[in-house]
């Protein structure tokens, strides 16, 4: 009479291992090709660098009556106390028939025309770190009434930045003219 010992033979051992490396080789695969097409987060991070800096620019800028060259810059309450010359304006400053260079000094200066897109260009960010190439960035700086305050003194500031693979990031953020600084 023999008697049979517990284990598994050879042949139960081989097709185990068979069955588990096709197993785990599907596996692998399914792994590689999702890791292969998944999206990659580069692009957007870089988009939303971008605007987040040009967002920064924007809402650091002055929003005041006068140029800041203007003595009344900080105190004036209307653009009749500016000096003559020195009242700030919508678009991009000239001086000496020269175009301001970004950064601009005052939130007028990102306005092409109120509620409309303007083009900037992200590869000259006021950080002095160069943009990566195809990345495009619009401003659209719109008046509105907030809590209270008049449309004339406070804006919508939206920054939209597209870039590769249809990444687009797009930031909204406010802004209210100073008010004059009183002293003590």
């Amino acid at each position: 009479m023999s008697r049979r010992l517990g284990g598994f033979t050879l042949i139960e051992t081989i097709v185990f291992l068979l069955v588990v490396g096709i197993g785990v080789a599907g596996l692998l695969s399914a792994m590689s090709t999702a890791i292969r097409f998944s999206a990659d987060p580069l692009p957007q991070k870089q988009a939303l660098a971008l605007a987040e800096s040009l967002m920064e620019e924007i809402t650091s800028a002055g929003f005041t009556f006068c140029q800041p060259q203007d003595p009344n810059f900080l105190s004036a309450t209307n653009t009749a106390q500016c000096t003559a010359g020195m009242v700030e304006n919508v678009g991009p400053d000239t001086f000496s028939g020269v175009l301001e260079a970004r950064p601009y000094d005052n939130v007028n200066d990102y306005v092409g025309e109120f509620g409309k897109p303007l083009k900037i260009d992200a590869t000259d960010l006021s950080s002095g770190i160069a943009a990566p190439a195809g990345y495009d960035a619009w401003v659209t700086i719109s008046q509105l009434g907030i809590a209270g305050i008049s449309a004339t003194e406070s804006l919508l500031v939206n920054v939209m930045v597209t870039g590769p693979d249809n990444t687009r990031i797009s930031l909204d953020g406010f802004r209210t003219r100073h008010a004059p600084r009183v002293s003590p």
